[in-house]
């Protein structure tokens, strides 16, 4: 069954795969959580969100913030590459 979230859409998704691929690493291999979701409402017709998403690799976690003007996806690859996750 496919994790449902909230802040975190599709193709970030699809880009955190990419990204793990990139790296030779299978996404599998990564418990994604999401959680500390909130809604901010700007007006009657718009809101904004934000939530935390923690990613965890053999027992390497790091939280990234999530949702509106949020670049989670951009702070993973860079964690990938210095090596957090290894």
């Amino acid at each position: 069954m496919e994790k449902k979230f909230k802040a975190v859409d599709k193709s970030e998704l699809e880009d955190f795969d990419t990204e793990c691929r990139a790296c030779g690493l299978d996404p599998k291999e990564f418990e994604l959580s999401e959680h500390d979701y909130i809604e901010i409402p700007r007006d009657s017709f718009m809101f904004t969100f934000n939530a935390k998403l923690t990613v965890t690799r053999k027992n390497i976690s790091k939280t990234y913030l999530t949702g509106n003007a949020t670049h989670w996806v951009a702070d993973f690859s860079d964690d990938l590459r210095k090596g957090v996750f290894s």
